[in-house]
């Protein structure tokens, strides 16, 4: 059988580096990263200066034939005022949402109207409990509604949209990684307020991630699915 193609946008460091190497024997997998690579199958785009791709990444894009797309950008940037600069926020919104609305609606343009297509997309425990700043929550939180509302406005189109919630998760030179790292109490902290007492790895998210590849995943859709390891307070969740 022919190998599915597979993009992966955020793909520099944490789960998106991570998804790369647990996918490349399975699928042609290829990625768009903040940083610029040597490697054929890394594009670089990156979103904090402008989410609007330009004609070169457009082009290459147009010759891929994707079949699924994975949305694992995200970040923070350290921004926690608690009266945010437009302009930050504005950054967090690329980061977090635009790039993903952008990325989402060129392949949507650029597909066959035959070919199904399947988008998986990174949120975070923070959309729903005020665990983070106030500009990463916010913008995490718009994903759950354009999910469903992706889902409902083309499903016509053979395209299915998912929402994958995880809570604090170590990965990869990721954000947990890089705290465990240079300041071991502040995790050990981190770690200690989880129900479970101990912090997912990016590999668990990845077994579910396999499980939305697989066509037996197809009735969920415009569905939001929590890996919260219990860090939630959310009954709904």
């Amino acid at each position: 059988m022919t190998k599915e193609t597979i993009l992966v946008n955020g793909c520099s460091a944490g789960l998106g580096l991570d998804l790369i190497k647990r996918l490349k024997n399975k699928y042609i997998v290829y990625g768009l990263s903040s940083k610029p690579s040597n490697k054929k199958n890394i594009f670089f785009y990156n979103p904090l200066v402008n989410p609007t791709m330009n004609y070169y990444l457009l082009g290459n894009l147009k010759n891929l034939k994707i079949d699924h797309i994975i949305h694992c950008s995200g970040g923070g940037l350290g921004y926690k005022d608690k009266l945010l600069n437009l302009n930050k926020l504005i950054e967090l919104f690329n980061i977090n949402f635009f790039s993903i609305y952008e990325i989402n609606k060129a392949i949507i343009k650029l597909k066959t109207k035959k070919k199904p297509l399947n988008i998986i997309m990174i949120g975070s425990i923070a959309a729903f409990e005020s665990k983070a700043s106030l500009g990463y929550s916010s913008a995490k939180s718009t994903l759950i509604n354009y999910n469903k509302l992706l889902a409902k406005n083309f499903f016509k189109e053979k395209i299915t949209s998912k929402l994958i919630i995880p809570g604090s998760f170590i990965s990869t030179k990721g954000s947990m990684s890089r705290l465990k790292k240079s300041k071991i109490k502040i995790f050990n902290k981190l770690e200690a307020q989880i129900p479970l007492g101990k912090m997912q790895n990016s590999s668990d998210i990845i077994n579910c991630i396999d499980f939305l590849l697989d066509k037996k995943s197809i009735l969920i859709n415009g569905s939001y699915i929590s890996l919260s390891n219990l860090e939630s307070k959310s009954i709904f969740l």
